[in-house]
């Protein structure tokens, strides 16, 4: 007995996934992320390699140290875009799964809604077209919830994507933590936004490289061509790296702003969650007092459920607002980016 009782509880575990264990997956199997690590050990390959050699001459030095220095950030960036890309797989899925349970709730109440209508017919009480109405809105809601049904397999091929292997079943997902407001500034994001972006860091190094073969080009034994060459790349080199500057903070100020909203929307939703449990509360009352039918508490239960999806969906909307500055501003915003 006890045995199928593991058995079962062991059944159960391999058809539920929480955060944590998707993390775990997508760290260890995700090909993207694999990709920036392999690219990391060539970098640091080739280094040493250079370094090892006495007749290596300054500049493919220099560029092997950048290319290094650009492999760990590539693993940072490519680390966040990859908490970015599970997040949104996860809770496409996630909000998905719960949303079946709203959407049953309202087959279940348009099946009694419809129940009634019929029964009031019967006594004279509503006209075909009251139930013919009743009828169009069961139709509504079973159609709604085999839609649902239908985009699930979808939605699980893009997990899986992410995660880098097949899952032999859709799991149940956990929820995510209750999301906090978002803890940093605008400026503090701002603060070594060069070293931690790709496209930043390697607008930099070339300015650098530039730099680099301008002193080298700058003396009585090379051609003037040359030195002058060397001096136009640098000036091109240095308004490149003015205009990604640029594009890489308008983007910070824009997800800063989304990420803002987003938590706004989810006070918002626990507002009106909130709002609607007094609702729900009063609702009970008046049915044991005998003042609303079953079918009006029923009505607002369905209310409550609606109420706890659009909670959930904001606080989603929030999580993925965070990857996505956490990308803009190459530095986890989530906490939920940890190496496992």
């Amino acid at each position: 007995m006890l045995a199928v009782w593991f058995l079962g509880t062991l059944a159960l575990a391999q058809s539920t996934l929480d955060w944590q264990g998707a993390w775990k997956l997508a760290w260890e199997r995700n090909p993207g992320y694999q990709n920036a690590l392999l690219s990391r050990e060539a970098a640091v390959g080739e280094l040493r390699a250079l370094e090892a050699d006495p007749s290596t001459l300054v500049l493919p030095l220099t560029q092997a140290r950048q290319a290094l220095a650009l492999a760990e950030v590539q693993v940072q960036a490519s680390r966040l875009t990859l908490l970015q890309s599970l997040l949104t797989a996860y809770t496409s899925l996630l909000e998905a799964q719960e949303n079946e349970k709203v959407l049953e709730a309202n087959r279940a109440l348009a099946e009694r809604n419809l129940a009634v209508a019929r029964a009031r017919r019967q006594a004279g009480n509503a006209t075909d077209l009251d139930v013919a109405k009743a009828e169009a809105n069961l139709r509504s809601a079973e159609l709604a919830l085999k839609n649902a049904q239908g985009q699930r397999l979808a939605l699980v091929k893009a997990l899986e994507a992410v995660l880098g292997l097949p899952l032999s079943q859709e799991p149940r997902l956990a929820l995510l933590p209750e999301p906090k407001p978002l803890g940093s500034s605008l400026d503090a994001l701002k603060e070594g936004l060069e070293n931690r972006l790709p496209s930043l860091l390697q607008a930099r190094q070339a300015v650098e490289l530039a730099e680099l073969q301008v002193s080298l080009a700058d003396n009585d034994y090379t051609p003037r061509l040359t030195l002058e060459k060397a001096r136009a790349g640098l000036e091109t080199a240095r308004k490149n790296l003015q205009n990604t500057l640029a594009q890489a903070l308008a983007n910070l100020e824009s997800t800063y702003a989304q990420a803002q909203a987003a938590w706004g929307q989810v006070l918002t939703a626990r507002e009106a969650l909130a709002n609607q449990e007094k609702t729900l509360g009063v609702a009970r009352r008046s049915y044991q007092a005998g003042t609303i039918s079953l079918l009006q508490l029923e009505q607002e239960e369905v209310n409550r459920l609606q109420a706890q999806q659009s909670l959930l969906q904001a606080q989603n909307a929030y999580w993925r607002a965070l990857a996505a500055l956490g990308v803009a501003a190459g530095r986890d915003l989530t906490g939920l980016g940890v190496e496992p």
